[in-house]
């Protein structure tokens, strides 16, 4: 399960070519689709140019791991 701040790459599973291979950070867990739990969960993204955006699980590759403080 990703978490906010982890650094994430949209795969091709995403059906929109244009976020094949873009980068993002996860801004929060969004639940899943009570009607759908096959797709998984779904992640609010940040993108470089400040835009959000929403994505399953399935289309998201983890680049790397937020470092939390203790």
């Amino acid at each position: 399960m990703l978490e906010p701040g982890d650094l994430v790459q949209v795969n091709l599973e995403c059906n929109i070519k244009y976020f094949w291979g873009k980068m993002a950070l996860v801004l929060k867990n969004m639940g899943q689709d009570a009607t759908d739990h096959a797709n998984g969960f779904y992640y609010k993204l940040q993108f470089h140019d400040g835009s959000l955006h929403i994505f399953y699980d399935k289309e998201l590759e983890l680049i790397s791991k937020a470092e939390r403080k203790k």
